[in-house]
């Protein structure tokens, strides 16, 4: 690919940071990392999925011996999609004519044809694994960089809990999100540890790390430290999911492109249950899902719409943390304009992410070297803050008092 070379860089817009097609600006930089595609559990062997990333549609398959594959969406052949087809071993074979490709994309077999071309048809694959609960891929081009690992959700006393979401809206929306504590006790009302009526909001404050930035949300007798990895990936406590489990999960959340206007949130969740505590846990959250009466998007728009008040929603029967996000940043603009924004001390945040994404799509316009980001846990402390502490507290003094069966 060529670079784009300017000795004085134009000025960057938005669309700049928005847009991640093929070519495009932050198209180019978020295809130099790895990023979570699908869950693991729900690609099974020997089946193959039609998905699309940052406005590309692509071919996953899992072959016959596990291993998850990626390639280009359609056959070379005629051009038929390649899901539909069938998976044999670890290869994939075209429903149209037959044709089949290796998990290398070299083409092995061409049925129809009285003197196979096999040497010259190739598909495009992409450098893919399963790792904590979900698939990921690189999607650049080359050899790709060392899949980044997190040891403290690999081996601990306790499960993993996935999930993600479709939101209706650019990823920059969420990724701006990202870190803003400012909004929980008005966005997250009646949720779990979300200080409904709290009136202290947190001062907040960011500066750049190894990984991306170190984020503090600072109450009057406590500080939250949240970390923001570049370029779109959190770790943080977030709030309870489950009543019955007074603690903040410890997550990682990446904010994948679907298209420029909209994104899949990938979470997985380290919560420290085990034994029967943690087979309850997960079968409490199985009920939840089986509850749910629609997708939580569907929701957030007949919100928007006015249909339906936000506040009369029973969580009970929906997803109403994503369902609030949904409805805040969705609400916003599926493309948001920034011109149009009156930025303040609660957004320093946002304010230094976009610094930094700005000075690294520069740094790519111009064939500058860009900053080498490295995760180092040692170095990355997250830490729950003093209003969690007292959610925590009142829970189980609530617990504590429950009638004894």
């Amino acid at each position: 690919m060529t670079v784009e070379k300017s000795a004085t860089p134009r000025r960057l817009t938005p669309k700049d940071f928005q847009r991640t097609g093929p070519g495009t600006l932050a198209g180019r930089y978020m295809r130099m990392f790895w990023h979570p595609i699908f869950h693991s559990v729900d690609l099974k062997p020997g089946k193959a999925k039609p998905i699309k990333i940052m406005n590309v549609e692509y071919t996953l398959y899992r072959g016959e011996d596990g291993e998850p594959h990626l390639t280009q969406f359609r056959c070379p052949h005629r051009g038929a999609q390649l899901s539909v087809g069938w998976v044999e071993g670890d290869s994939i074979r075209c429903r149209y004519h037959g044709w089949k490709f290796g998990s290398s994309g070299a083409c092995v077999a061409q049925p129809a044809e009285p003197k196979p071309f096999l040497e010259q048809i190739k598909l495009t694959t992409y450098p893919c694994r399963d790792y904590l609960g979900f698939v990921f891929a690189y999607l650049g081009e080359g050899e790709p960089p060392e899949m980044p690992r997190y040891p403290d959700f690999e081996n601990f006393d306790g499960v993993l809990d996935h999930d993600s979401c479709v939101r209706g809206c650019n990823y920059y929306n969420d990724m701006d999100n990202g870190g803003d504590h400012a909004h929980s006790g008005f966005a997250h009302r009646n949720n779990p540890g979300s200080f409904d009526g709290f009136a202290e909001c947190p001062a907040i404050d960011a500066e750049e790390s190894d990984w991306g930035m170190t984020i503090y949300s600072r109450f009057t007798n406590d500080t939250r430290i949240s970390q923001f990895g570049m370029p779109n990936i959190m770790h943080f406590k977030g709030q309870p999911s489950d009543h019955e489990v007074a603690i903040f999960r410890e997550l990682l959340s990446w904010w994948v492109p679907i298209d420029d206007e909209s994104h899949m949130l990938f979470l997985v969740a380290r919560v420290e249950v085990t034994g029967d505590k943690a087979r309850e846990y997960m079968e409490r959250r199985e009920r939840r899902l089986a509850a749910r009466v629609a997708p939580g998007m569907e929701i957030a728009l007949r919100v928007l719409r006015g249909e339906i008040e936000l506040d009369e929603l029973d969580p009970s029967t929906c997803d109403l943390l994503h369902i609030q996000d949904h409805v805040v940043q969705v609400g916003q603009g599926v493309l948001p304009d920034y011109d149009a924004e009156n930025l303040g001390h609660s957004d320093r945040a946002l304010i230094l992410r976009r610094r930094i994404w700005g000075r690294e799509l520069k740094a790519l316009l111009t064939g500058t070297p860009m900053k080498h980001w490295h995760y180092a846990r040692e170095k990355l402390k997250i830490s729950r803050g003093a209003m969690e502490r007292v959610y925590e507290e009142q829970r189980e003094l609530r617990i504590d008092k429950k009638p004894s069966s």
